[in-house]
């Protein structure tokens, strides 16, 4: 039990420091005034996410073959390197190499942390409080980053030098709660001999394997992915678009900074929701939700513009601890972060093709016009994805 208690605390303590990006609701803004354009932001964006696709499966399996703490451990390594090249980066080939280290990290993160913390859990018999520490987890993160993009509108309008040098320094904190975490015990995937390549062959068939037994699983992935990449547009393309409704970057940042904080509620009776309502049920109905205020972030004025951006995050921010246990409780711990980084490798490749596409869009028409193509994509490849689901279940 204080293995178990002291596992999940410096998680915790790790999570806070590790999100600390004080660029995250100013990067678009810092990359425009180093004189990038939208269409090159786009293309940055999407380099992140080819590094993502390229490394998030082998990382996963990284993490399910040696360990979840060098994982974490390598990631950070990886976000240090962020800030280093952002900080030193004046060329696009420079912010290049600062969106690889970012995808990197990525990767290195996706599913190791959840993975660390249900086996932790699971060998004290725990499990049923994995949605509960899941949505600690995700409050932390997002109070991290909500008090990071506070910070930051204050620190740019100091220096950008402060703000990447202090992300540098805080990510070098969260080093040292990783030295205090016990690797928890977890199923091992069997030794089929061979070269090193023969074992991650076979854990990714494992991981395959999930997706093609559990057919429970393949509407919830997918919706989830589609609404994620959708978010993650909105979002970043989303502090351009308040900038250009006339809001400062100190403004914006406390937009954000607001986001975070409702967030941290939300993840946090994220576990009383799973308790009250049917897992489905709150699958269909966060779906209709999010496609209303989709809607109306794209319509309504500019005051009811930001509230709707604000109801958007917060259905992703209650459904992502929900949509997590869910997943957690059909793997096996030898596949954990391999499944999730399968998860991730499709949302990624996703971004990769969408968020530069919708850069050189918003160009040509503007962000209105943008934001209702992209409504309209998610909306009919949403449909006609459910109608599919709905025509083979009726044919078994």
């Amino acid at each position: 039990m204080f293995k178990t208690k002291t596992n999940i605390y410096m998680l915790y303590l790790y999570i806070f420091f590790a999100q600390l990006f004080f660029d995250r609701a100013l990067w678009v803004i810092y990359l425009g005034d180093k004189g990038m354009t939208y269409g090159q932001i786009g293309l940055l964006e999407a380099f992140l996410h080819l590094a993502i696709v390229l490394f998030e499966v082998p990382t996963g399996m990284i993490a399910d073959l040696y360990g979840r703490k060098i994982s974490l451990v390598i990631g950070n390594i990886f976000s240090l390197l962020y800030g280093l090249f952002m900080l030193i980066s004046g060329t696009f080939s420079m912010f290049t190499l600062a969106f690889l280290s970012m995808g990197l990290m990525v990767t290195f993160h996706s599913g190791a942390e959840q993975a660390f913390a249900y086996d932790t859990l699971k060998n004290e018999n725990q499990e049923k409080n994995y949605t509960r520490v899941m949505g600690s987890m995700t409050a932390l993160a997002l109070l991290s980053l909500s008090l990071a993009k506070f910070l930051g509108g204050f620190m740019a309008d100091i220096s950008w030098e402060l703000v990447y040098g202090s992300m540098i320094f805080t990510h070098i904190l969260a080093i040292i709660p990783l030295f205090f975490m016990k690797e928890p015990e977890r199923d091992k995937t069997e030794d089929i001999g061979g070269r090193w390549y023969n074992q991650w062959g076979h854990q990714f068939k494992l991981g395959f394997n999930v997706w093609k037994n559990n057919p429970v699983i393949h509407q919830p992935v997918v919706l989830f992915i589609l609404a994620s990449a959708v978010m993650v547009i909105i979002v970043f393309y989303g502090q351009e678009y308040f900038i250009q409704l006339g809001y400062s970057p100190v403004v914006v940042g406390a937009v954000f900074t607001v986001e975070g904080l409702l967030g941290v509620v939300m993840a946090k009776v994220a576990y009383k929701v799973e308790e009250r309502f049917k897992f489905f049920n709150i699958l269909y109905y966060g779906l209709g939700l999010f496609i209303l205020f989709f809607g109306l972030f794209i319509f309504a004025s500019d005051w009811a513009i930001l509230l709707s951006f604000l109801f958007l995050a917060q259905l992703f921010s209650l459904f992502e601890p929900i949509f997590s246990s869910f997943v957690q409780n059909l793997l096996t711990s030898n596949v954990r972060s391999t499944f999730f980084s399968l998860i991730g490798l499709m949302e990624s490749f996703l971004i990769m093709i969408s968020f530069p596409l919708f850069g050189f869009t918003i160009e040509r028409t503007g962000f209105t016009d943008g934001f209702a193509g992209l409504l309209l994509i998610f909306f009919v490849t949403v449909s006609v994805f459910m109608v599919v689901q709905k025509v083979k279940r009726a044919s078994h």
